[in-house]
């Protein structure tokens, strides 16, 4: 059985999924994502990565919320 065909590196993965190898780290580390640390380096299975790939959204910080109150509310006005 070859090795390589069952899991992939952290950068392999991270190219999988268009993302920077820190991000990978960071999605491990979180338990997001499973993997082994083998030889100083983090292999990951390939059926893991495809899985978590399907619901991966790599969109950056935090999710956008409307604001309650603006400087152009009536609470604002109110003096």
């Amino acid at each position: 059985m070859d090795l390589s065909s069952t899991v992939v590196s952290s950068s392999e993965a991270a190219a999988a999924l268009g993302i920077h190898p820190f991000s990978i780290r960071k999605l491990i580390y979180s338990g997001a994502l499973s993997a082994e640390k083998i030889a100083n380096r983090w292999l990951i299975s390939r059926d893991e990565l495809m899985e978590s790939a399907k619901t991966y959204n790599p969109s950056r910080g935090r999710p956008r919320t409307k604001r309650k109150y603006t400087k152009r509310s009536s609470i604002w006005n109110a003096s």
